[in-house]
Formats: C-alpha cells, structure tokens, sequence
C-alpha cells in the first residue's frame, strides 16, 4: 500500500490513519490522528473530586472527555483557575451543564 503523509480514512479499518516517513503509522480517531499529525494536541485541565488539591489536575484532550467528567463527577468538577484553556462557549456550555445537573438534584431530593 502507497504510504500517506497526510490523514486520510481508511475505509478497510473503518479509522483514521496517517503514515510518517520517519516512525510508524498512527490510527484512530479523527483527533487523535490529526493531533499526532500536527505534533500537537488539545489539552482540557479541570479539576474533580479525586484531583481537588493535588499537584496536577485531570485532563483530557477533547472537550467531549471534560463533559463526560463533569456528568460523572458534577459536584466536584470545575474548571476554576484553568479558564483560559477554554472558549467564553465551552465555560458557558459547562456551567449551564452544571446548573441543570443540580436543578435535577434538587427536585430529586424533594421527591
């Protein structure tokens, strides 16, 4: 198969893929190839429960990853302190999430 130094589908593997002259080829997601073909990423810092107070937060590298934080762990997750990693739509998004999470909280608890 003709090596591809650019991203392309792979439609055999159903993935993403990116060949390199110089190491070998990466494949998965759409993000995690165009990351590794970029030689850079995107980098999420928030803080949960099990992260509050230590030396490093938890992170992902796809807001998708820090929305499925915030669902698991609604009272401990913030992103105080880590704002500029984030768009003014993303802190949005993040904090109405949370509100919502705690109205549904609340009414559960008047039940």
């Amino acid at each position: 198969m003709k090596k591809r130094y650019k991203p392309y589908y792979d439609r055999r593997k159903k993935c993403w893929r990116v060949d390199f002259p110089d190491r070998d080829s990466e494949e998965g997601d759409l993000l995690y190839v165009a990351s590794e073909f970029a030689r850079t990423g995107l980098y999420f810092p928030y803080n949960d429960s099990s992260t509050s107070g230590r030396e490093y937060s938890g992170h992902s590298h796809s807001f998708d990853g820090v929305i499925h934080a915030l669902l698991d762990n609604p009272e401990g997750f913030s992103i105080e302190g880590f704002e500029e990693y984030y768009s003014k739509q993303e802190q949005e998004m993040l904090e109405e999430i949370k509100k919502r999470l705690q109205q549904i909280e609340n009414e559960e608890d008047t039940l």
